[in-house]
């Protein structure tokens, strides 16, 4: 569990940086890149200019879900630890809150002003450089996706997500490493329906 502690791009990762940020460019460039202020998000946007130089500006409410006391912590030490948690977190992945942490309602409250702002400055395309964790938060805000259908979003570090806003719909594609187009969300297996909002 990363979530806001930091860590330097490795070579695979810095490829994957820049040939995101040469897939922008082949699909027109951007004006704007919103980048998290966390270490490798900004090592990651920089990359990504190269190829596009955009004008950038930091959010904190693109940050990465906070993960609380199990920051640090790999998934196995979680599990042996606190059980009854990890428990809860596999029967309700959405509303699940780790200790001192964020769950992802939380995660939509902090960045919902910034998403629903993001186009008033008539900027005509903005690239967002995040999270995987704050990316199915952002995909579920613009698409109004259901709990269940946000918790299965995939956006693996050689992803790029793009949404093209008609009068009448939002398309959504994706492409992985800098491939062809594909319609819609990456999405992993379907987890257990989520239980009652606390």
């Amino acid at each position: 569990m990363q979530g806001r502690l930091d860590s330097p791009l490795t070579e695979q990762g810095q490829a994957q940086a820049s040939a995101n940020g040469a897939l922008l460019k082949s699909l027109g460039g951007v004006d704007r890149l919103w980048v998290s202020p966390l270490g490798r998000t900004t090592e990651t946007a920089y990359l990504i200019n190269s190829h596009t130089k955009a004008a950038i500006e930091f959010a904190e409410e693109l940050m990465e879900r906070d993960c609380g006391s199990w920051s640090g912590m790999t998934l196995d030490e979680i599990e042996e630890h606190y059980p009854g948690e990890w428990s809860q977190r596999m029967q309700d992945p959405y509303w699940f809150k780790p200790p001192e942490g964020e769950n992802l309602q939380d995660m939509l409250r902090r960045s919902h002003y910034f998403l629903d702002g993001l186009f008033d400055d008539d900027w005509r395309s903005v690239a967002l450089v995040t999270h995987g964790v704050m990316s199915k938060v952002i995909l579920k805000f613009f698409l109004g996706l259901g709990e269940d259908e946000c918790v299965v979003c995939r956006h693996p570090n050689d992803l790029v997500y793009r949404l093209t806003f008609t009068a009448e719909d939002i398309e959504t594609h994706h492409f992985v490493a800098g491939g062809t187009p594909q319609r819609g969300i990456m999405r992993t297996a379907p987890m257990p329906a989520s239980g009652p909002s606390p």
